[in-house]
């Protein structure tokens, strides 16, 4: 090969892993099973019955909770209007395991370090910030473990909220 051939497939190789990163990037996990905080209540339903998840609404608490396969996911949401959801979390059926194992898995799939770690075995959280305002959060103890997705200005939001059986 001469210089010029080698040049073009150096070329194209750094190219080909550019175009790489930059799309990987682009597709950064922000979502818990596909519910993202901000989507309305209805996408929540269309999720779940596309899963065909096992799901149940409970308007009083602005809770819709879907029986999945890795656990039961309740989807907190906004009073009024489009009632978007604030948080989401996945009560974990299995879990066993450490609880840093799991939180690697995390970082793994978000592509994020944690910035905080809290506590230490059996009782732990570490949180992640993701973008777009959203926090992740797995919480482990001896006999549950959660992860929670939040978008920090909805969840403000609703904290702000009266409770239905206020009004």
């Amino acid at each position: 090969m001469n210089r010029i051939q080698i040049g073009v497939i150096a070329t194209a190789i750094f190219l080909a892993v550019l175009i790489f990163g930059l799309t990987r990037q682009s597709y950064d996990k922000h979502d818990l099973l596909g519910v993202i905080p901000g989507m309305t209540h209805k996408q929540a339903e269309s999720a779940g019955k596309a899963r065909k998840w096992g799901c149940e609404d409970r308007p009083a608490a602005r809770e819709f909770v879907c029986a999945t396969g890795r656990g039961t996911l309740t989807m907190e949401y906004l009073a009024g209007g489009d009632q978007k959801v604030a948080r989401a979390t996945l009560r974990l059926s299995d879990t066993t395991g450490s609880a840093q194992a799991l939180a690697d898995d995390i970082s793994e799939q978000y592509r994020k370090k944690p910035v905080s770690v809290e506590g230490q075995e059996p009782a732990i959280t570490f949180t992640w910030k993701l973008d777009e305002g959203l926090t992740l959060q797995m919480r482990k103890s001896a006999d549950a473990a959660d992860i929670s997705i939040v978008g920090d200005d909805l969840q403000k939001q609703r904290d702000n909220e009266k409770p239905d059986h206020a009004n």
